[in-house]
């Protein structure tokens, strides 16, 4: 789940910076990224609760979901806004004020400015998810003293010098191939 924020958090870097307007179509992917990483979590959070009775293990991994589950919100409504702000822009301020370039200016400055603002509140509200995310898993794994020491390999049968070993030989070059012809 982390490593998906992380490249979550690379893809919204990828997006235009102000004073250019990202694309709806690349914002509303982005969105609906978070939006599935959330849907996850919950869907984690939920069957942790189903496997309470299990041990403190389902406990710690309630507790280690539920701890991300409100920033990834925080960083939902965000992006949200921001999304709420370019679709605003494209398709009401533009096709509006699309002959009034001082119009258009000042309301792309605005809307540049609260991009901007989600952007990076989202941004770090997602590293520090990623970041929780990551210590959850460590904490999560089994420790090395309670993992089960593997099966030993079994050992390979001894090689024995002899006609057996040796590499096949090619029908062309098999003693009987010449006398065939």
């Amino acid at each position: 789940m982390a490593d998906r924020l992380e490249r979550l958090r690379f893809q919204l870097k990828s997006l235009p910076t102000a004073p250019e307007i990202p694309g709806v179509v690349g914002l509303s992917a982005r969105v609906t990224d978070l939006l599935d990483i959330t849907t996850a979590v919950s869907a984690r959070i939920r069957h942790c609760m189903s496997d309470l009775g299990a041990g403190s293990s389902a406990e710690a991994a309630l507790t280690a979901y539920s701890s991300t589950l409100a920033p990834l919100g925080e960083a939902l409504t965000e992006l949200g806004r921001m999304h709420a702000e370019v679709v605003y822009r494209n398709f009401v301020i533009y096709p509006r004020h699309r002959d009034d370039q001082s119009a258009l200016d000042l309301h792309r400055q605005q809307v540049a400015e609260t991009v901007s603002g989600c952007f990076e509140a989202a941004d770090e509200i997602l590293e520090v998810t990623a970041i929780e995310l990551r210590d959850a898993a460590t904490k999560l794994a089994p420790s090395p003293s309670r993992l089960r020491p593997a099966a030993p390999a079994r050992a390979l049968p001894a090689v024995t010098p002899g006609p057996a070993s040796l590499p096949p030989t090619p029908p062309s070059a098999a003693p009987g191939a010449a006398k065939s012809r």
